[in-house]
């Protein structure tokens, strides 16, 4: 009897010891893949275009042709870059332009921003053949999962995440309108695309309105893109799947419109690309806790409190960079600040989120 006992025991020992060991390894396994997931991606610029003076197209893809991480149209990826002073490596978030099920290339357009850091940087050192740093695709601003008729509303270079969400629609066989709203006939960005892909559609609808036309050249629509023409558009018809990519006034208008006609607010799905605010105010004291230590510097002029936090060696963890991730938020002890945009991420009280504010008085905040 003792001795069965005993085989017992044993018997159960060794399946406890076995449990942690598979137990162990499940976390190894699951600590691995966490790391692999934030490790990023290096890959070599394979195309790269350049658009109406404005517009750096870039494609990139796996120096060895290995597949790329896939993605939902419309996320975006975190750019890295030697783009800071005196060479510091920043971040930025860009739209991927295009989609595939089972990518080998990312395509990426951006916009030269005149004060953009990495804009500038990018289009000015990155050639075919360079190598860029960049995380995995990311972002909850993708195609809406439903059968509804899809509404595509892009301002700027808002289109970019619009043209990837319309290649994933296509592909479902989605009923799809695209507005597209730009100043000029040559900021309407991938045109010629949008109208083959609507002349061999019977799903798709193009509609492009330009605010300041070339009147002797323009023959499609004119002037601002409101709630109503979208509306007119499409017959009246409310119970569409509405996505916004623009600047944040027409965002916040549209929206604001959508809703009053009838749109149920779920149904109302946007993504801000950055804030207005190209320079901001000099010589504001800013005096920082972390850690606990002590930081003081006075803002030069940079357009948010997270780039002028950057400038002085500050690091914060940052995604959109537009206030929807919340992955910046700060405690505001002292002090006041604008808000350059309506962030998405809702900031509890007594905090502030860097990316989209600019300090209006001197300021005291801890990030502890």
């Amino acid at each position: 009897a003792m001795a069965i006992a005993l085989g017992i025991f044993g018997l159960a020992c060794l399946a406890f010891i076995f449990w942690l060991t598979v137990d162990g390894l499940r976390a190894v396994f699951s600590r691995f893949a966490a790391d692999k997931a934030r490790r990023p991606l290096q890959l070599r610029v394979v195309e790269r275009r350049e658009t109406a003076g404005m517009l750096l197209g870039l494609v990139l893809a796996d120096s060895k042709g290995k597949p790329l991480p896939p993605f939902e149209a419309g996320q975006h990826v975190l750019l890295q870059a030697p783009a800071g002073p005196g060479g510091k490596t920043i971040q930025r978030a860009y739209s991927l332009a295009a989609w595939q099920q089972k990518p080998g290339r990312y395509e990426l357009g951006i916009k030269r921003e005149a004060q953009g850091e990495m804009s500038q940087w990018l289009w000015n050192n990155l050639q075919e053949g360079s190598t860029v740093s960049l995380s995995r695709p990311q972002g909850h601003f993708v195609v809406p999962a439903s059968q509804r008729p899809l509404v595509l509303i892009g301002g700027g270079i808002g289109i970019t995440p619009m043209r990837a969400m319309l290649h994933e629609a296509v592909a479902q066989g989605r009923a799809i309108t695209l507005f597209h709203a730009a100043r000029t006939v040559d900021q309407l960005l991938y045109r010629e695309e949008f109208e083959q892909c609507a002349g061999a559609s019977s799903t798709f609808r193009y509609i492009p309105i330009l605010s300041c036309p070339d009147e002797t050249a323009w023959v499609g629509l004119s002037g601002r893109l409101s709630a109503d023409l979208i509306l007119r558009e499409m017959n009246g018809a409310t119970d569409a799947e509405f996505s916004l990519c623009a600047s944040d006034s027409m965002m916040a208008q549209l929206r604001s419109d959508l809703l009053a006609a009838g749109v149920a607010e779920e149904r109302i799905h946007w993504e801000a690309f950055g804030v207005g605010a190209l320079t901001g105010t000099t010589g504001i004291p800013v005096s920082v806790h972390a850690q606990g230590a002590i930081r003081a510097f006075s803002t030069a002029g940079a357009p948010t409190l997270l780039a002028e936090l950057e400038a002085n060696d500050i690091a914060l963890p940052s995604e959109c960079r537009a206030g929807s991730c919340g992955q910046c938020l700060a405690i505001l002890e002292s002090g006041e600040v604008d808000w350059l945009g309506k962030p998405e991420f809702d900031v509890p009280a007594g905090k502030i989120l860097p990316c989209v504010c600019a300090p209006r008085s001197p300021l005291a905040i801890s990030l502890d």
